[in-house]
């Protein structure tokens, strides 16, 4: 009997290695429960109707590891405005718990590093950002686009990031991947091993509403649809078994220098748009910025889980086969 149950469980742990989730950007019951749920109305504006002039907001927040990949969706709004949807993973030792003007990336027309109005946020005590993951939708129907960044730790000039299209939207729904090798028509580094996936589902009406007071947390938990994305733990720089991996997720306007009230993990109500000095100013960048100043975490983390052998299926039929005998053995011995 004790062969059986051993056995269950390694087919149990097999079938959870080999779980499997649709990158569509709509909500798999392989998530489980939500890492992170919004608390504060939206300063970006409210996604009712969804669309051009919908608005964005963050409702919830989901991850899952599996297959050697992690699996993230944001449950919510991106408004098709050019405004960048911002994801930095803590994954690996060293980072920025400050970002620093370089590498210099994100190009407007091939002759600016936008992605420098991110310099001088301050994340907070115990984050240390390694990659940036972005993500910029534009004129309704336009092409949804992705990147990912190797920041290595502000020490590089040069853009060791991937990017990717999606074909047109259709019903404001995209999807699209960056391929292996691909760093990207401004960029040059370190590119991708296995292809990053993602998507958009853009036609959430529910969730919190519009404004800077509390927010309706159930709404805000109950939307299944929003932002999806498949990265490669070996293009996250392979953590180990145990670690956490840490993501801090927020809505940033075209020029990545004007925070909204849309992060995750939540700022606590009420709380307007952040701007570039934490107050709803502009200057510029995001050298006033400094999450510590708020209560709570402002990102939230996922255990990379202990590496279970996938088994063949000759593997898997060989188990059951022991299985039946152990049982067999059992019964002629009663």
């Amino acid at each position: 009997m004790k062969i059986f149950a051993t056995v269950i469980v390694l087919l149990s742990a097999a079938a959870a290695a080999l779980a499997n989730v649709t990158v569509d950007g709509s909500r798999d019951v392989d998530y489980g429960a939500l890492r992170a749920v919004q608390a504060v109305q939206t300063g970006f504006g409210d996604a009712n109707p969804p669309g051009a002039l919908g608005g964005s907001e963050l409702d919830a927040a989901y991850a899952t590891i599996a297959n050697g990949r992690l699996y993230l969706l944001f449950t919510g709004n991106h408004e098709p405005n050019f405004n960048k949807f911002e994801v930095f993973i803590d994954s690996r030792a060293g980072g920025e718990n400050t970002l620093s003007g370089t590498p210099g990336y994100d190009f407007f027309n091939g002759s600016a590093w936008i992605s420098q109005g991110l310099t001088g946020l301050t994340f907070d005590a115990g984050f240390a950002a390694d990659y940036h993951l972005f993500s910029r939708w534009g004129s309704g129907t336009g092409s949804y686009n992705v990147d990912l960044v190797n920041r290595q730790g502000g020490g590089s000039a040069t853009v060791p990031g991937s990017s990717g299209s999606s074909p047109n939207a259709v019903g404001l729904i995209a999807a699209g991947s960056i391929a292996p090798g691909n760093v990207g028509t401004n960029a040059s580094g370190t590119a991708l091993t296995q292809a990053l996936e993602f998507a958009i589902n853009d036609n959430n009406a529910a969730g919190v509403t519009g404004g800077s007071g509390a927010a309706n947390v159930a709404d805000a938990a109950a939307v299944t649809t929003g932002m999806e994305f498949s990265i490669a733990l070996a293009d996250l720089g392979n953590p180990a078994s145990g670690s956490t991996i840490l993501i801090a997720a927020m809505i940033n306007n075209g020029d990545h220098n004007y925070l909204s009230n849309q992060i995750l993990g939540p700022l606590a109500p009420p709380q307007g748009n952040l701007g570039g000095d934490g107050n709803g100013g502009f200057i510029g960048n995001l050298g006033g910025m400094n999450f510590n100043q708020f209560t709570g975490a402002q990102y939230f983390g996922i255990v990379v889980p202990d590496v279970v052998p996938e088994p063949s299926s000759a593997g898997l039929f060989a188990l059951a086969v022991i299985a039946l005998a152990a049982r067999a053995r059992r019964r002629l011995h009663r």
